[in-house]
């Protein structure tokens, strides 16, 4: 299904006080022994993992009516992490109009918890869909036994900023959809069209939706893809495969709402 990019969270550590709460909330966390419970929801296994936690979709669909959308974490660990979760608009460079709650707890191993997603405001366009992403981030204890003293005497407000920044987490798509965008992304793929331009292949979606492209084959070679999706309206390029001419059939899978692929024939012009 494409690579699950990580990338690290934005440095939100501000002045020395808003640093010294931050620590203390994760002191608390960490001592405090809080169980959360398994979601009621049942999910699939979740996808996409980072020490351990991982969550119950590898895409989550918000629905411009929708007051909210869920998302599960499982601990497959034997022992605790603090979970961080936050959404990111699609450059990854700051944060989206959504937020998520609880947007830190601890999650013990073996338990579940569910997330939910609430749009705050922002502009999308209402004639087609948007891309943001939820990213998740475990934060792991420290055992006293892996550090020495001077390392313990160094733990502080510095050291947990840095942590806090440089800890990558998992990041899986959420895409906004309004209201006059209907059907779904599987049932508009036929329209991709793939054209040879040059060295290169251009993928053109004329959709409303996002295409989610998990591969794509010519001649049994797969192109070579840095990014996995196409936007709406939009198009992507792609290094041409040696030997491969136009009117050469492409084989290619898109991936739906649910993480489910169809696999498509198209030819290539």
């Amino acid at each position: 299904m494409g690579k699950i990019p990580t990338h690290p969270f934005p440095d939100k550590s501000g002045d020395g006080n808003n640093v010294k709460n931050q620590f203390l909330v994760v002191i608390f966390f960490i001592f405090s022994g809080l169980i959360i419970s398994p979601a009621v929801m049942a999910e699939r296994n979740s996808v996409p993992h980072s020490d351990g936690v991982g969550t119950g979709a590898t895409r989550v669909v918000y629905p411009s009516g929708s007051k909210h959308v869920t998302l599960s974490v499982n601990n497959t660990a034997d022992h605790p992490f603090l979970v961080e979760s936050v959404v990111l608009d699609e450059s990854m460079q700051q944060e989206a109009p959504f937020i998520i709650t609880p947007p830190l707890f601890r999650l013990d191993g073996g338990q579940r918890n569910t997330l939910r997603i609430m749009r705050t405001g922002g502009h999308f366009p209402a004639d087609r869909e948007s891309i943001n992403w939820i990213c998740v981030k475990p934060i792991p204890p420290e055992s006293d036994s892996t550090r020495d003293e001077g390392e313990k005497d160094s733990v502080g407000r510095d050291n947990l900023s840095v942590t806090t920044r440089l800890l990558s987490g998992i990041c899986i798509k959420l895409f906004f959809r309004p209201e006059i965008v209907h059907g779904n992304s599987l049932d508009m793929a036929d329209k991709v069209t793939w054209t040879i331009k040059g060295k290169t292949v251009t993928a053109s979606n004329p959709t409303h939706f996002y295409m989610n492209i998990s591969w794509a084959s010519v001649n049994g070679k797969k192109l070579k893809m840095d990014k996995t999706y196409i936007p709406p309206f939009s198009e992507e390029k792609y290094p041409l495969p040696e030997g491969v001419v136009k009117n050469n059939a492409i084989s290619w899978s898109v991936v739906g709402d649910y993480g489910e692929e169809k696999k498509i024939l198209s030819i290539l012009n």
